[in-house]
């Protein structure tokens, strides 16, 4: 039985960090990975080489199934897939509920401390590895899926919120960043939200701070339209979230911005892929309100010189 199963319900940016787990396994299985998740994330597993979505009913028996996180639903789930063997590979031992050792023959949990999360999944994946650890990759998203309002001018891809509004940064000091990289010859800036009110309001507030130099497109496009955005901007600028891990797989230049989030688990520096993490306070706690607009807008300009060296 060539191929498995893979389960894992968390969110985007999340999945796309299992992609060098999922081709370890590809490589080792000999056939393609049955991922069951989140319907909506079928778009990001077109873009994963050897990999498809799971719908429906899993009829099919394989040899083995790995779940990759401790959800509910993720081990109902992998409890129904008709597998020989099933493995449950978690980064902390602590997140395992009772039923995890009768659902799953093998429990995996050495703790992630300090490691890149993708990383980490690759590394224990109870299988062999063909070669050294690389970062997540993707294939280009097709032509059909750029967004009917974006041109094929060149832009940078704004995008300031996440699922977390702790990680939002000053809507003054974004708009104050972007007039500074429009001076510098840096083109116009498409920015992209999710639809929650709160995440529509923030991106409302810069764009009315920054002015016309910024297309916002917030809560206005498709998860097929915002794949496309981040793999053909000039260079994307981000909180801790999806849009940072995406960039970074498509090839793109990214810069990150990390308040509470442990940047050592979250992101995985190249020349190209930069973050900056902001000051802790009294209490330990690193907030980005203490990240500077003069700090963020000279990483950025030193990024997109280096882009622009690359043409």
């Amino acid at each position: 039985m060539s191929g498995c199963y893979a389960v894992f319900h968390k969110q985007l940016g999340d999945l796309l960090l299992l992609e060098p787990a999922l081709a370890r396994l590809r490589a080792h299985h000999g056939g393609t990975v049955s991922v069951l998740t989140r319907s909506g994330h079928a778009p990001l597993l077109r873009l994963m080489d050897g990999v498809r979505i799971q719908r429906g009913l899993t009829l099919t028996p394989r040899g083995h199934l790995y779940c990759f996180d401790p959800l509910n639903k993720s081990a109902l789930r992998s409890l129904l897939v008709p597998a020989a063997k099933k493995h449950c590979i978690l980064p902390e031992k602590a997140e395992a509920a009772w039923y995890h050792g009768p659902f799953f023959g093998d429990l995996i949990a050495p703790g992630l401390e300090d490691s890149y999360v993708a990383e980490y999944f690759w590394s224990h994946v109870p299988v062999p590895s063909d070669g050294p650890f690389r970062p997540p990759r993707l294939t280009a998203p097709p032509a059909e899926w750029r967004p009917q309002s974006v041109g094929m001018e060149p832009f940078v891809l704004l995008n300031p919120t996440s699922g977390w509004r702790q990680k939002n940064w000053q809507p003054e000091r974004w708009a104050e960043v972007l007039r500074a990289l429009h001076a510098a010859g840096v083109p116009g800036f498409i920015m992209t939200s999710a639809s929650t009110d709160w995440q529509i309001q923030h991106c409302r507030e810069i764009e009315s701070l920054a002015g016309p130099i910024v297309q916002s497109l917030a809560s206005d496009t498709t998860l097929e339209n915002f794949l496309w955005l981040c793999a053909r901007a000039r260079m994307v600028l981000t909180v801790d979230g999806a849009a940072s891990h995406l960039a970074a797989a498509f090839g793109v230049p990214g810069l990150t911005l990390f308040g509470p989030t442990r940047l050592s688990n979250w992101h995985f520096p190249t020349k190209k892929n930069r973050a900056l993490q902001a000051a802790t306070d009294k209490d330990g706690k690193a907030r980005l309100r203490n990240l500077t607009a003069a700090e963020v807008t000279a990483t950025a300009e030193d990024l997109w010189a280096s882009v622009a060296n690359c043409r």
